[in-house]
């Protein structure tokens, strides 16, 4: 049994660039709300909905 290296760390990679979009877009509109700036933050917040949902799908169908 061989481990295929490539793909793993594509997978790796993958999950990292969306675990930071995530946090980012969750992050900007903590800040967005604590500034009395609601749109920019439900547009954060619709983000990271739309990314995690992204992902569920991939991992569903």
């Amino acid at each position: 049994m061989t481990v295929n290296w490539v793909a793993l760390l594509q997978v790796f990679g993958a999950t990292l660039l969306a675990t930071i979009v995530v946090v980012t877009l969750f992050v900007l509109g903590i800040r967005a709300l604590s500034g009395d700036r609601k749109v920019p933050a439900y547009a954060s917040f619709a983000g990271c909905v739309a990314v995690v949902l992204y992902g569920l799908s991939l991992i569903v169908f």
